[in-house]
């Protein structure tokens, strides 16, 4: 049986004379290519805000380089791969040219500049991603590390996209903590990111923070929620290391330590599997994309080979039907613009609602507290640091939820809208096969429609500080009831600005994280319409020009058609052979 390299090359070679379609599906093919002769298999390193996902990536590397402690404005994504030096580049998406810098204090400062929320607020510098080399011997090993924000930030509006980072990952590592081992929220997102990566690793990190019963608990407790609630294998295995004392280890060159902290342990595991499997999962991902990307050859192949077989009058009756048509899905296109519009508008007074319960609620409890300082007649710097804390537990609890409720609503608002979107590149495909009169290769459902770039939750995370907001000067002097009462105003004072701040920076975020789902989804659907047009458009003016320009060559252009069909028919075929092998031996991988 021929093996995908030779598939992919015979794939690329197929058409001696592409069209400009064809071109493009033909430099997608090459882009396989490249990735296999990589041999680099993608490694998303994966979990919730302060899991410690920086350090443990810093502890498989040896070196602090990537920020830790420090939440991403929005996903940009940062990819580690083996480098002879270290060095990194990032790129902007604006247009604006790529930055370069070399040496590890150089690119610590660069990622605390680009990647930061205290330096780089909102993503104002447009950062699109980030790209480091680095000499490591666990990347030496083919691995590609994509270091990722945490639940919270990152919004995959639909798991099944396949331009998103995660969907182009061949195996994650899920990293959690001890404190507590894993929250509802995780679960639902691990859920989202076993339908889009087939290998996964669980990493319980701190594990330094317990002691041994603890840390039995701990692990099993994750045991059992994997399990029960995630459908994880009851087999599976947990890796328990301390990615601060793995990476202080490796700096210091402790054999001993780094042994302790379970770094060392997890690292031989990965190379171990990753090495072993590597393989067999980039060969499948690479198979299905490229019987795809055949697909789309042929049936481009069959309308322009159709559209040269006939009469020139006939060719221009039949453009000028397929044209009536492309009224048609411009009409649909900004009918299905309305309703998306409509179902926004909604979805934002929803929003507007649910931040004015959590407003009102968080109220309520605030004052339950001031209630119980003012009855404890506590000094002010303690009620000052209850009041912080309380205030701190409440928003970490309620901001993960509350952007949970919300991506739930736009996934399942987009699920919808997709669906039309799917029905109406289909309408098109199939138009342009009826009037041809050839069979419909229609897209994969997985890929019918491709949002190219997924937006990203811009991060929410809550800050709250009250000390000395409303402290004056003189309070000290006063009688001490009088300083009780002026404490509790001071306080209420303090802590609603605090609730203000944190919720008026939620609702900003899930706002504008709304409003760009539904901007790039319309960018995408009205992107693919119009390539769904032009390539049988294209075929229409390609038979046309050559009909009026080298009517005697029409016979030499049929027969290479002919022989491109005959080719890419064949590779298909050995790439549908290949399907139930790879498919079976990916069992065994994801099991």
């Amino acid at each position: 049986m021929p093996v995908i390299e030779q598939i992919l090359t015979r794939a690329a070679s197929s058409v001696p004379t592409p069209s400009l379609a064809q071109r493009a599906i033909l430099a997608k093919l090459t882009a396989l290519q490249v990735r296999l002769d990589e041999g680099l298999l993608r490694v998303a390193v994966l979990g919730q805000f302060k899991r410690g996902k920086s350090t443990l990536l810093n502890a498989l590397l040896g070196a602090p380089l990537l920020p830790s402690g420090i939440t991403p404005v929005t996903a940009i994504p940062t990819f580690v791969r083996a480098g002879a030096e270290a060095k990194t580049r990032v790129t902007f998406a604006d247009g604006k040219a790529a930055s370069e810098f070399s040496g590890e204090p150089e690119i610590q400062g660069a990622l605390e500049r680009h990647i930061s929320e205290a330096q780089n607020p909102h993503n104002r510098l447009q950062v699109e991603k980030v790209e480091i080399e680095f000499p490591s011997e666990f990347l030496s090993r083919g691995v590609l590390a994509i270091d990722t924000p945490g639940v919270g930030s990152t919004f995959l509006h639909n798991t099944e996209t396949a331009g998103a980072v995660l969907g182009e990952c061949d195996a994650a590592l899920f990293v959690l903590s001890a404190d507590p081992p894993i929250t509802e929220v995780e679960v639902k997102y691990l859920r989202d990111v076993q339908k889009l990566i087939p290998k996964i690793f669980f990493i319980l990190n701190k594990v330094d923070l317990l002691d041994a019963g603890e840390r039995t608990l701990a692990e099993k407790f994750l045991a059992d929620v994997l399990t029960g609630q995630a459908g994880i294998s009851p087999t599976v295995q947990i890796f328990c290391v301390s990615a601060r004392r793995g990476l202080r280890a490796k700096q210091e060159a402790n054999a001993t330590l780094l042994a302790e902290s379970g770094i060392k342990h997890l690292q031989d595991v990965l190379a171990d599997e990753l090495a072993r499997e590597k393989r067999t999962i980039v060969l499948s991902v690479v198979r299905m994309r490229a019987a795809s990307l055949v697909e789309e050859l042929l049936f481009q192949g069959e309308l322009e080979h159709k559209a040269l077989l006939l009469p020139q009058d006939a060719l221009k009756r039949k453009a000028a039907i397929f044209e009536d048509s492309a009224g048609g899905f411009e009409a649909e296109r900004e009918g299905l613009s309305d309703v998306m519009a409509i179902d926004r508008s909604r979805l934002l007074r929803e929003l507007n609602a649910e931040t004015d319960l959590l407003w009102k609620k968080t109220q309520g409890e605030i004052q339950e507290l001031l209630e119980t300082i003012g009855d404890q007649h506590m000094e002010e710097k303690e009620a000052r640091s209850k009041l912080e804390r309380a205030l701190t537990l409440r928003f970490e609890e309620a901001f993960p939820a509350f952007i949970e409720v919300f991506k739930a609503k736009l996934q399942e608002r987009l699920a919808v809208h997709r669906e039309r979107a799917d029905a109406l590149l289909r309408l098109v495909r199939q138009t342009a096969a009826n009037l041809m009169d050839i069979a419909v290769s229609l897209p994969r459902s997985e890929e019918a429609f491709e949002v190219k770039r997924t937006p990203y939750w811009v991060a929410a995370e809550a800050t709250v500080s009250l000390i000395g907001l409303s402290k004056g000067a003189l309070s000290s002097l006063m009688p001490k009831s009088m300083r009780e009462r002026q404490l509790y105003r001071n306080l209420a004072a303090d802590a609603e600005k605090a609730v203000v701040n944190n919720i008026s920076n939620l609702e900003w975020a899930v706002k504008r994280n709304i409003e760009d789902a539904f901007v790039h989804f319309e960018g995408a659907l009205s992107e693919q319409l119009d390539k769904a047009l032009q390539m049988t458009r294209e075929a229409f003016q390609l038979a046309l020009e050559r009909h009026a320009t080298q009517s005697e060559a029409i016979g030499s252009y049929v027969k290479e058609a002919e022989e491109s069909l005959a080719a890419l028919r064949k590779i298909l075929v050995d790439l549908q052979d290949q399907e139930r092998p790879q498919h079976a031996r990916m069992g065994s991988v994801t099991g």
